[in-house]
């Protein structure tokens, strides 16, 4: 059976707030704890407002809130200004059900301005809840108080309910966590699932473990054109090391830091190469933080798709040329057959530049038979960009998740590293600990569980492969 989650009690201990407040007020002044505070209305608001982040907790807090002053308000006033004006003449008149027939009119007429308003104001967010407390305020039967006391009643337990929500949820019930562990996972083959996608609970659980203090960053060989959109519901804290360690990234600024780009000899035999053995290579590089990826005219099926996968891409400019000797190349990749990656592999590797650079073969997951060969500075790792950024930070404990042959040098860097069921052998066998099952929801509650543990060392002893 799954664990009863702090949300949930997090909820109960608000409702019941809501009702000793409604008891206190009754035990001191029965009156008026009936005509001003209403324990329905504002468990309401707090369960509705209760969210496992802050942040969201917060946001609808203040739709809760201020949609219910803007429906009651409005309400409210239609109410006193018919009743002082319409009411009384109608029923004389007319009789009761034509009073209530031009109030119903009336009412649903003014929802009209009064969604248009919202529309206008760009609070379309709050529609919901002041259809909800205008209807209320102005049709319902307001337990026959007098639509002032109700109207304030309403807005007012809305208010005192959401608060009691933010005032509970600012509270951690797991009062120790592990602040000094760097998690560092890749993404492709760890948590991605099989559409290369985060499921729902891998980006609620990374979220909510970013928001509570968790030290969490990405090491990936992927570019941000896939990673802005693979990533954008997670609200990551830390920048990411990304494009095999070429580069850290800032998600929320979108900017480029500590490019490490290819040498000058390397690139110019690199050049010579590709041309003498007449091969395409897509070149990537970053000028004034734009990513332009340079390339020739396409002489494979993998080229042409890889082209079509991103020719559309926010954060990258496709050139179709060589890329200037003057101008820097972070990397290149090469994409073919195994036979001809293995043969431009044997002949890089006995080349006079070859110890200026760093090759990492891999397969091209979209299409069978295909492989990228990708070629970094001597300087990229993500080992390497591993120690430098934690020479900027301040954790000392680094768990990293890995499934790849690149993410064994990241993997020995770690204090602890984990390999996924699929994971090449290679990466099983450097792995102090491999996961049973292929799945990303399983990594993420491992990271909560080293997060929130009160003896991390004792407990990934104890994970350790014998």
């Amino acid at each position: 059976m799954p664990k009863i989650g702090l949300r949930n009690i997090k909820t109960a201990i608000a409702l019941a707030i809501v009702m000793l407040i409604n008891l206190l007020l009754t035990i001191i002044n029965p009156e008026f704890a009936n005509s001003w505070y209403s324990p329905f209305f504002a468990g309401i608001a707090a369960a509705y407002s209760m969210q496992s982040k802050q942040s969201s907790s917060f946001k609808l807090a203040q739709i809760r809130s201020f949609g219910s002053l803007i429906g009651g308000t409005t309400g409210m006033i239609l109410i006193l200004l018919y009743e002082a004006f319409l009411s009384e003449i109608l029923i004389a008149s007319y009789g009761e059900i034509w009073n209530l027939a031009i109030l119903y009119a009336i009412v649903g007429l003014l929802v009209i301005p009064l969604i248009y308003f919202l529309v206008t104001t760009q609070k379309t967010d709050f529609i919901f809840v002041a259809l909800l407390t205008y209807l209320s305020v102005t049709i319902s039967s307001r337990n026959f108080l007098p639509v002032t006391v109700f109207a304030v009643n309403r807005m007012a337990s809305t208010i005192i309910g959401v608060l009691i929500t933010l005032f509970v949820n600012h509270f951690d019930l797991r009062f120790h966590k592990n602040k000094n562990i760097l998690f560092v996972t890749g993404l492709d083959g760890t948590i991605l699932n099989h559409q290369k996608q985060l499921t729902s609970f891998t980006k609620y659980k990374l979220n909510q473990l970013i928001e509570k203090g968790a030290n969490i960053t990405i090491s990936t060989t992927r570019t941000p054109a896939s990673l802005t959109q693979i990533l954008k519901d997670v609200e990551f804290t830390l920048p990411l090391m990304i494009m095999n360690g070429s580069v850290v990234f800032d998600l929320n600024n979108e900017s480029y830091h500590h490019i490490k780009t290819i040498s000058k000899h390397a690139r110019q035999g690199l050049d010579t190469l590709l041309e003498k053995e007449d091969k395409n290579a897509f070149v990537y590089n970053i000028t004034e933080g734009m990513l332009s990826i340079y390339h020739h005219p396409f002489k494979n099926e993998g080229e042409k798709k890889f082209f079509d996968e991103r020719k559309h891409d926010y954060f990258q400019n496709h050139i179709k040329g060589k890329l200037s000797q003057d101008d820097d190349a972070v990397f290149y990749i090469i994409i073919d057959r195994i036979d001809e990656i293995k043969r431009m592999e044997s002949k890089i590797k006995n080349s006079t530049f070859y110890k200026d650079i760093t090759i990492n073969i891999y397969p091209y997951d979209l299409l069978p038979r295909y492989y990228f060969l990708k070629i970094n500075s001597i300087n990229a790792s993500k080992a390497i960009a591993l120690k430098e950024f934690l020479s900027t930070h301040q954790e000392d404990t680094v768990i990293s998740v890995g499934s790849k042959s690149f993410d064994i040098p990241m993997m020995k860097s770690s204090d602890f590293a984990y390999a996924t069921a699929s994971a090449d052998e290679e990466v099983k066998a450097i792995a102090h600990h491999v996961f049973e099952v292929d799945d990303p929801d399983v990594i993420m509650k491992e990271f909560q569980k080293l997060f929130y543990h009160k003896n991390v060392k004792q407990y990934l002893e104890k994970k350790k492969v014998v």
